[in-house]
């Protein structure tokens, strides 16, 4: 396709804009984790339930637009306890995601820097983080983290032997995209 379009460029000298594609997140593959650290011990919690599309332009694979999504409940820290009062901490019933979606985008290189708006717990913050990608066979790997306080998303931090969880928490994914077919 890309021979095609640059072919048709050089001999007619229009330079055509091709149409930008979308690619989804493939959901065996990709993965959103947080980790959050109390003084006493550090834990992670992670899904696979992703749901995540790139807009992505043809000529170059230049990343234009992310969005993702994943089910608050879909989080498993393999302690099925702190799991549980994680959802009641978060209010999972009336706030069931995590979203986010960019509003710019630059890149240098396989490295990209993301502003965007990231919906937690029923409240909108601007974040800008780095990104990092790499081009599979087929496909694109974007790995990166994203430090949130939960004191930003008016989330009451859990405490333990009556200390509180620290309010930075970090979001790690890996999410690997394939053109839709």
């Amino acid at each position: 396709m890309k021979t095609l379009f640059l072919l048709v460029t050089f001999l007619t000298g229009v330079w055509i804009h091709p149409a930008p594609i979308t690619w989804k997140a493939n959901k065996e593959k990709s993965t959103i984790a947080y980790t959050a650290n109390h003084s006493l011990h550090k834990w992670t919690g992670e899904t696979h339930n992703v749901n995540a599309v790139i807009v992505v332009n043809e000529v170059g694979n230049v990343i234009q637009k992310v969005a993702v999504s994943a089910n608050v409940a879909d989080f498993d820290s393999q302690n099925s306890s702190r799991d549980s009062h994680a959802l009641e901490v978060l209010e999972a019933i009336k706030y069931p995601k995590v979203q986010f979606a960019s509003t710019g985008i630059s890149q240098k290189g396989q490295s990209l820097t993301v502003n965007g708006n990231l919906i937690f717990h029923g409240i909108t913050n601007p974040v800008t983080f780095d990104v990092y990608v790499d081009i599979v066979k087929g496909g694109m790997t974007v790995e990166g983290t994203i430090p949130v306080s939960l004191e930003a998303f008016k989330v009451e931090r859990p405490s333990f032997m009556l200390i509180k969880t620290d309010d930075l928490i970090q979001i790690k994914f890996h999410l690997e995209f394939y053109p839709e077919s």
